[in-house]
């Protein structure tokens, strides 16, 4: 029996610093969204635990001991000891470093596959438990985690990702999600390094999401930020270009870079004028990548 599960991109539709957390992580609030395109992770018994890759972006992946996947088969094993010799195979679809969580959303989709392949059965409470200690593989695993169990479609994330659950929103996201990376890799620790006071005010989540996300989710998005997306820009200048590009083209209602970059989102008005968007970031960046 061999047990698939998506990995899909993560995207930050917004994300705001807020301050330091007591642990030096620094303390974000973001709304998360998930891509239609994604990794894909298959589970199935083997008289030894292995992990193969195949995908556009295979090459990409590192095969030591920090794989993302490895580590969370690993993490799980510790505490279901009756899964046992497991042969994993992802096939890798989103680029690596570039800003859509796509390493931890494989070690996410490793640990639902796994517990639907052994069968385990989770109450909500346990749910909760697995989701906020599955922080330890990385701060975006929760996040993944908790769209693996269902929750969502949209997600709203306050601190680093690892003291409190992401919180379920049931809003859908107006327009056609485009996704584009211009072929360069960004590193996340170097771009929080960079972060310096002042922060963004902090926003009340029931304010927000009972008040002027339920009106106007567009009109809401459109006037947050990306506080990391200067840095970012100042560390690749494409980024920006890109940026620039997408809110050109005819159709756009938004365009932002996600996380750390170097991926950014645009939302269209449908799927005709996504379609185009994309062929001409294709032809404008040869080396980089476009999904819808």
């Amino acid at each position: 029996m061999a047990i698939t599960r998506r990995a899909p991109a993560k995207i930050n539709l917004m994300l705001h610093v807020v301050g330091r957390l007591s642990d030096g992580f620094h303390h974000l609030q973001s709304l998360i969204a998930f891509g239609a395109v994604g990794d894909h992770i298959t589970v199935e018994k083997a008289d030894n635990s292995s992990l193969t890759i195949d995908g556009p972006f295979a090459d990409q992946v590192p095969l030591g001991p920090e794989n993302s996947i490895i580590l969370a088969a690993q993490w799980l094993g510790k505490k279901y000891p009756d899964i046992g010799q497991i042969h994993i195979h992802l096939t890798k679809n989103l680029p690596v470093s570039s800003g859509i969580g796509g390493g931890t959303s494989d070690a996410a989709a490793t640990i639902a596959a796994l517990l639907e392949y052994d069968q385990v059965s989770l109450s909500p409470t346990e749910e909760d438990n697995l989701i906020l200690a599955s922080g330890v593989l990385g701060a975006d695993v929760p996040m993944s985690l908790a769209h693996q169990f269902g929750r969502g479609p949209l997600l709203w994330i306050d601190s680093s990702g690892r003291e409190s659950l992401p919180l379920p929103m049931d809003q859908k996201l107006p327009g056609v999600l485009v996704l584009a990376n211009p072929g360069v890799p960004i590193s996340t620790a170097a771009v929080f390094k960079k972060i310096q006071p002042p922060y963004t005010a902090y926003q009340d989540f029931g304010k927000i999401f009972e008040g002027e996300f339920q009106g106007d989710t567009l009109e809401y998005l459109k006037a947050q930020t990306n506080d990391l997306m200067p840095i970012a820009i100042a560390q690749e200048s494409v980024i920006g270009d890109l940026i620039e590009t997408l809110e050109a083209a005819p159709g756009c209602l938004l365009a932002r870079m996600s996380g750390t970059g170097a991926t950014c989102f645009a939302l269209f008005k449908n799927e005709v004028s996504a379609r185009k968007a994309c062929a001409v970031l294709g032809t404008k960046y040869p080396q980089g990548w476009c999904a819808i």
